[in-house]
């Protein structure tokens, strides 16, 4: 059952978490009957809280919460399972009388599963000889009951047993399906396909659709909905009954991509595992046979993969008492996970649990405690007066972030959230080399389809938004994910602290940014931090640009942004920084240190060199100069033009002596400096000017 006409496809919408029932269809399933009151406090203490109740003739309807990973708890087989667990009664499972006759279904139909990766296991049986009318009372007076509308004996049959058993089936007229024949495979894109109901619209398939076909075409959009015509109606006489498992997120794309949902779709999102199929298959038969008459033809069709082992989870009994806190004795512990159908067997403590298939949630031992507890029931948890709180030091990831953040707001930046989907056109020019994008599906991306692979681009348009609104001199900074997918194929997700700043005037100069990346080290790495900048020309948006490596560590590049035409002719600095590493410890304390008492001398320089001398070489001639009472050097200005020839730079930088002692001698610092000119015009053959 994808959708059938008139019944409430919204109810569920896909995403609601509510499960409407009946309460004479539970004990349907019980071997004595539970009142609707005792129902409802049962299944509420064991995680399915009640959120309505309404009479419905001699029924009573009951709306209960469901968590997104019970789906086996949307049926009423399901919820009489957790009924009998929680008391003294039996599990009835619903009977089911099979005889077949005439050709076999192979003689009938062929079917080929080209799509074993979203549909794992497909099955078909047919049925001769139908005659379609109402259903029996017993059938419609229980889907009243649950609020849906009966419609004939094939259509409530897989109704029927999807709320029964929570299996979506699917019943087509097979003397409709061209070349008697079912086909599971992806869509072609520009494919038409009419859904089934009144007022349908035919809808374009874009070849990312999972879909039922014949030899022509689309006969079903697989588990959300089924063909207008394909559908049974009076006239059909021969039956395929369809009972398969599909990949949940195949089946959430195209409810999604087609705005379409359904009770099945609902379900099959929460997960339906193959081991279930083939009893539901034959419970909707025999309903079928029962209600309509007919034969069922010998033999099953069957396609996918092979059967999945059951899985098996170990408990510690010793740990199951530990983390609930509650004195559970073995004995019992082993009974209640007997009752929900889990087969455990106990050895030195540990119980061994063989997992039933409708239980897809269940992967660890936790799993398993957590179902002790709620057999337990959740109400019989001794409430304590007082709780014991111990608290927790911040990670350092987020103390380091805090810092981060603190020490770009006092340098003036302000910073942005922004959607991590960017628009295809340009994408390419902010990814690493070799490196190609990731982008969702169009339907859902609103025209910006692509995971970002830099913060950059997000910052250029709310720059540009602001710039727009004429905000000038304006500083931001962001820090979230960026994605990439490496040339072996390997997907990527980083953290990324990106930076972008209006620079102050219209030169090439990016040291104002290299002064913010230089306290951003010293907040992380600590005020002896080496930051150093090396030229590079493989980036498609920086110019110039520079990689920056901290304490030795590439941990990202700055430059000058490339022109943006959304920003015109304004000139801006940016830098993407891959702080991850730099966040594993705690931010360095900064200790109090005592003021000089002695005044300081300083000198500046003005050298001429060839423009491919970095800074850091300069740095590195005035630090091994090792010159008496150096305190620091800081950078000036860089100049070229009047005075400087091509292919040359005068860089002026500032020196600073301090004697901790006593007040410095003008004498002593000439003779310092006498000293660095030697070695500046040795070292990378400077012409001093200064």
């Amino acid at each position: 059952m994808y959708a059938v006409p008139g019944l409430d496809e919204g109810l569920f919408g896909g995403y609601a978490t509510a499960m409407d029932t009946s309460v004479a269809w539970i004990n349907d399933y019980l071997d004595r009957p539970v009142d609707a009151d005792t129902q409802a406090e049962l299944l509420t203490n064991a995680g399915f809280p009640l959120e309505g109740r309404e009479e419905v003739g001699d029924d009573i309807r009951q709306d209960f919460e469901m968590t997104s990973n019970r789906g086996d708890c949307t049926c009423h087989v399901g919820l009489a399972r957790e009924v009998a667990a929680l008391t003294d009664r039996m599990l009835v499972l619903p009977p089911v009388n099979l005889t077949t006759s005439g050709n076999t279904v192979e003689s009938l139909v062929t079917l080929k599963n080209e799509a074993t990766d979203h549909c794992p296991y497909y099955t078909a049986h047919v049925i001769s000889g139908i005659q379609t009318g109402p259903s029996p009372v017993a059938i419609r007076s229980r889907l009243e009951a649950r609020g849906d509308i009966p419609r004939s004996n094939v259509v409530d049959a897989t109704n029927f047993v999807l709320f029964e058993l929570g299996q979506p089936t699917h019943v087509f007229d097979l003397d409709t399906l061209a070349g008697q024949q079912v086909i599971i495979r992806m869509a072609r894109k520009g494919e038409r396909f009419l859904p089934i109901g009144d007022g349908a619209i035919e809808l374009e398939l874009d070849g990312t659709e999972l879909v039922i076909a014949d030899a022509e075409k689309p006969v079903a959009l697989a588990v959300v909905k089924g063909g207008a015509a394909t559908a049974v109606t009076e006239h059909t006489k021969n039956i395929l009954v369809e009972a398969a498992t599909f990949d949940p997120i195949m089946v959430r794309h195209t409810s999604r991509l087609h705005n379409i949902s359904s009770d099945s779709s609902f379900r099959f999102e929460r997960g339906v595992s193959p081991g279930q199929v083939d009893a539901a298959a034959e419970r909707l038969c025999s309903l079928i046979l029962e209600t309509a008459g007919g034969e069922l033809a010998p033999g099953v069709l069957r396609d996918g993969n092979p059967m999945p082992e059951r899985s098996v989870v170990t408990m510690r009994t010793d740990r199951c008492r530990s983390l609930l806190g509650l004195e559970i004795d073995d004995t019992t512990q082993v009974s209640m996970l007997t009752g929900l159908g889990f087969e455990p067997s106990i050895q030195n403590g540990v119980i061994t649990a063989t997992v039933p298939w409708h239980r897809g949630d269940i992967h660890r031992e936790v799993d398993l405690i957590e179902e002790v507890m709620r057999m337990h029931g959740f109400d019989a948890v001794p409430v304590h007066d007082t709780m014991t709180i111990e608290p927790v030091n911040d990670p350092a990831e987020h103390a380091a972030r805090e810092a981060m953040m603190a020490s770009l707001v006092a340098e003036g930046f302000v910073e942005t959230v922004t959607h991590s989907l960017i628009p295809r056109a340009g994408a390419d020019t902010w990814l690493p080399t070799g490196a190609s994008t990731r982008e969702v599906h169009e339907a859902r991306a609103a025209g910006v389809p692509i995971l970002r692979p830099s913060i950059i681009p997000s910052l250029v348009r709310v720059r540009a938004h602001n710039a727009d609104q004429g905000v000038e001199d304006l500083r931001l900074f962001e820090l979230g994910s960026v994605f990439h997918r490496s040339a072996d194929g390997t997907d990527h997700e980083a953290l990324e602290l990106g930076l972008l700043m209006d620079s102050i005037d219209q030169t090439d100069s990016i040291r104002p940014l290299r002064g913010v990346i230089d306290h951003l080290a010293a907040v992380l790495a600590g005020m002896d931090a080496v930051v150093e900048v090396t030229p590079c020309d493989d980036l498609l948006w920086l110019s110039p640009a520079g990689r920056i490596t901290i304490n030795g560590n590439d941990v990202g590049v700055m430059g000058c942004l490339r022109a943006q035409p959304s920003l015109g002719d304004r000139r801006l600095l940016a830098a993407a920084i891959r702080p991850a590493d730099l966040m594993l410890h705690e931010p360095p304390e900064r200790a109090a240190t005592r003021l000089p008492d002695h005044p300081a001398i300083e000198r500046d320089i003005s050298a001429i060199v060839m423009n491919d001398i970095t800074w850091a070489e300069l740095e590195r001639i005035v630090n091994t100069a090792e010159l008496p009472h150096h305190e620091a050097t800081t950078f000036v200005t860089t100049w070229r033009g009047k005075g400087v020839p091509d292919g040359h730079k005068s860089v002026t930088m500032r020196l600073r002596f301090r004697a901790q002692d006593r007040t410095l001698m003008r004498e002593e610092v000439e003779e310092s400096m006498v000293a660095l000119l030697d070695s500046l015009r040795s070292g990378v053959n400077a012409e001093v000017r200064s």
